[in-house]
């Protein structure tokens, strides 16, 4: 053990607090629990793939020699018949009873495709649930304020805390890799395949795990539930990646160019290979991770902070429009799709997508109150333009203010690229103007969701941040389950339409309504974000004089 602890004194050197978690976890014992259970674990996974192969021929009761039948021939899934050169399943016994026919590599790519199974989800939940409960655990103790004050930087710490807390699970892992590479290049793996699968791995990893690290520092509580609520979108792309994997390593006819649906993101053909999927995806991840750890810097040095902050939630917001494009503009081009419907979809994700700003950018209701009572009057000269005002610079750029001005600009972005789409994609000019149109009742709705956000932050409730969800969702889902009630089972007209503009389904309704009723829900929905605003307008007064007041009298 002389030589572990030399290798842990080391990485001491380069990142102490990763020292400190290893230093707890990486004991003999349970090094040797660990070792044992993925040897076994391994153990298990050949057992029941070898029982597979013991295959026992079927014997003619009558006369005590093998059927020639067809009902008494031996059916295996690894039974090949090298003659027809395909996947028979029957099987063919020499003079010992031992079976000829045996596709030793479709039973190493079956064997390989578990694994590829076990691997990751072990490894990225079990990561996820033991840094979760680690760091509930510091915020509890109060510890994590401590190391705050410590001379480490964000970086160091977190790194620590990522590679250092699962070290277990690491090892666990790691001791599965020779196993798993030996099976892959027997099943007829290439080594770029393989190395290009544990890139990806890698980088789901790496944004899961920095995610729920942003997750407590959030708030988060509950690991389990967290590693329940993980484990459904992990799952989904995992599928997609060994689905490749498998038809990569068993040559199937799906993956070929003229036999599959084309995904393509700029017309860059993504599901042409596994290569392509894993290089594609291993990018995604890495800039989401990059976001993700921008936000963990923010946090860890202000917990009271913004999410996001303004800037950074406009060349994020770009990203994402960009990413969207990506995929939406090949499929505009192809004549089998419903370019309508096509949109219709693509704005309902994109409204879904603008709502996290809300989170995002919300201030927390001190930075609100502080914003209002030390902002003096403005005075601006007459020769200044709107966007050089100092006021409107500090609602932009200001992470203290409130974020309506900034989810502003945002939507801005989002509808100056979409809209030229809609009106050259849609069959005629008036569907055309009437999916705007739903692109500004969604985005008057979204104002209206983070008006009553930023409402909330002044209730007086212990559980704030609780409020104004339940506030925002209410007011959001309401009239869609409204719309579900009046009609069930059909398209939504008259009332039930109406509704749905209310909702974050509004582009849905706008062609089944005239343009006088959409016009006259988008003035109602005008009409309530100024009445909202300026209740917001006399909240923050009121708390900027009230904590001036208060200021004064303890003076």
């Amino acid at each position: 053990m002389k030589i572990l602890d030399n290798i842990i004194d080391r990485v001491g050197d380069w990142n102490p607090q990763i020292f400190r978690e290893l230093k707890e976890r990486l004991t003999p014992r349970n090094i040797g629990i660990t070792a044992t259970i993925s040897l076994l674990l391994q153990g298990v996974v050949w057992f029941i793939y070898d029982t597979q192969l013991q295959i026992s021929q079927n014997i003619d009761s009558r006369i005590g020699e093998p059927s020639s039948s067809d009902q008494n021939e031996t059916y295996n899934r690894y039974c090949f018949d090298s003659l027809k050169d395909s996947y028979s399943g029957v099987c063919h016994f020499g003079e010992s009873g031992d079976v000829l026919n045996i596709n030793w590599q479709l039973w190493g790519s079956d064997i390989f495709i578990c694994l590829s199974w076990i691997l990751p989800l072990g490894l990225i939940l079990g990561s996820v649930y033991l840094l979760v409960a680690d760091l509930i655990q510091e915020e509890k103790r109060g510890t994590l304020n401590f190391i705050r004050l410590s001379p480490q930087s964000a970086q160091t710490v977190f790194i620590g805390k990522i590679l250092g807390v699962p070290s277990l699970v690491y090892l666990a892992a790691a001791l599965m890799v020779p196993f798993h590479l030996f099976i892959g290049i027997y099943a007829g793996a290439s080594i770029p395949l393989i190395a290009a699968w544990y890139l990806m791995i890698g980088a789901m990893w790496w944004l899961l795990s920095s995610t729920a690290v942003l997750y407590v520092l959030l708030g988060g509580i509950q690991a389990i539930l967290t590693v329940i609520a993980v484990a459904y979108p992990v799952g989904i792309p995992l599928l997609v990646i060994n689905l490749f994997a498998s038809a990569t390593i068993n040559h199937d006819s799906w993956l070929m160019k003229s036999s599959s649906p084309v995904v393509q993101w700029f017309w860059l053909h993504v599901n042409g290979s596994a290569l392509w999927l894993y290089g594609f995806g291993t990018g995604c991840c890495l800039v989401a991770s990059y976001g993700i750890w921008q936000a963990l810097e923010r946090r860890y040095l202000n917990p009271t902070a913004t999410v996001m902050g303004k800037s950074q939630s406009y060349l994020a917001n770009l990203c994402v429009q960009v990413w969207l494009a990506g995929f939406v503009l090949p499929l505009m081009s192809q004549k089998f799709y419903d370019k309508e419907a096509l949109l219709i979809c693509l704005a309902v994700v994109d409204f879904l997508a603008l709502l996290l700003l809300i989170p995002l950018l919300l201030p927390s209701k001190q930075a609100l109150q502080d914003w209002s009572r030390y902002r003096r009057e403005r005075v601006t000269h007459k020769q200044q333009q709107f966007w050089q005002r100092e006021l409107v610079q500090d609602l932009i750029s200001n992470d203290q203010s409130p974020a309506l001005l900034a989810i502003v600009i945002n939507i801005g972005m989002a509808i100056a690229l979409w809209a030229p789409v809609a009106l050259i994609s849609f069959s005629s000019i008036s569907h055309g103007v009437r999916f705007i149109a739903g692109l500004c009742l969604g985005a008057s709705l979204i104002l209206i969701y983070a008006t009553i956000a930023h409402w909330s932050r002044f209730l007086n409730f212990k559980k704030r941040n609780l409020w104004t969800i339940a506030i925002v969702g209410g007011v959001m889902f309401l009239p869609s389950i409204f719309t579900l009630i009046l009609s069930p089972s059909s398209a939504p007209t008259g009332i039930a339409a109406i509704l749905l503009l209310f909702s974050p389904f509004a582009p849905m309704g706008i062609l089944q309504l005239s343009g006088g009723t959409i016009l006259a829900a988008f003035a109602a929905q005008l009409a309530i974000l100024a009445g909202l605003n300026q209740q917001l307008q006399r909240k923050l007064q009121i708390a900027g004089q009230s904590q001036s007041k208060e200021l004064l009298a303890r003076s």
